[in-house]
């Protein structure tokens, strides 16, 4: 999935990396904000608009970053050694060896994603409904689309198709049932694939997640193709 990865950081003592594909999706994502805002609120300027965008995209990347941290302190509260993370084109990722435990220690690892991603959305929400009149109107308006977006972002990872967290549960649910990891990650990985070529064929439609068709429709399509590609070899 990764190309050219660049350090950017340390974050408690997580290495946080970027690959060469999220300067892709940053700028579309920029864009894709900056239509959005120029066009809900007519009486912003350019350059205002442009600030609101690429406030957005920071605090929109910000929250992927945060989803991933959660799944690293969890790894390593359970005693799982984490490599790093990486953003890219689609989110982010953590390495770590998770299924070298039990399906315990999964099932806790993917769930927390989802829950922060959750929990930001509140907090973005919380936002937007007690600082109405204290923020101008194209700020709030800001911080209650990353709540939906973020609310989306932990619905659309617990679709139960690996690699995705719901996938990684579906897993973890297996394995405790079947006590094979290799059923598991079959049945996981089957999963994955049928979400994978449902995301591909959505893609032909138009897909609202970001607000602008047409950035969202390739992403839509070429996020199906990445979740394919992500399914393990052995299991395609």
């Amino acid at each position: 999935m990764f190309g050219t990865s660049w350090r950017v950081g340390r974050i408690v003592g997580i290495e946080i990396r970027v690959d060469s594909s999220w300067v892709v999706i940053a700028l579309l994502i920029t864009y894709s904000m900056y239509l959005r805002f120029s066009f809900l609120y007519k009486d912003l300027s350019t350059g205002a608009a442009v600030g609101i965008a690429i406030l957005a995209a920071v605090l929109f990347f910000g929250s992927v970053l945060v989803h991933e941290l959660a799944h690293a302190l969890v790894s390593r509260a359970r005693g799982i050694r984490v490599q790093d993370i990486t953003l890219f084109l689609f989110g982010g990722a953590t390495r770590a060896r998770v299924e070298s435990r039990g399906p315990r220690d999964e099932f806790l690892i993917a769930a927390v994603g989802p829950l922060t991603s959750g929990l930001v959305a509140g907090l973005f929400w919380i936002v937007d409904v007690f600082a109405r009149g204290a923020l101008p109107g194209s700020l709030i308006g800001m911080f209650g689309y990353l709540a939906w977006v973020n609310l989306l972002l932990a619905g659309f990872n617990l679709i139960p198709g690996f690699p995705l967290d719901g996938g990684r549960l579906l897993r973890s649910l297996v394995w405790r049932a079947t006590g094979s990891f290799r059923q598991a990650t079959r049945i996981a990985s089957l999963a994955g694939q049928a979400v994978g070529w449902l995301l591909v064929a959505g893609g032909e439609g138009r897909a609202e997640v970001l607000g602008q068709a047409l950035v969202c429709d390739p992403v839509h399509r070429h996020l199906g193709l990445a979740v394919l590609d992500d399914v393990p070899a052995q299991f395609r």
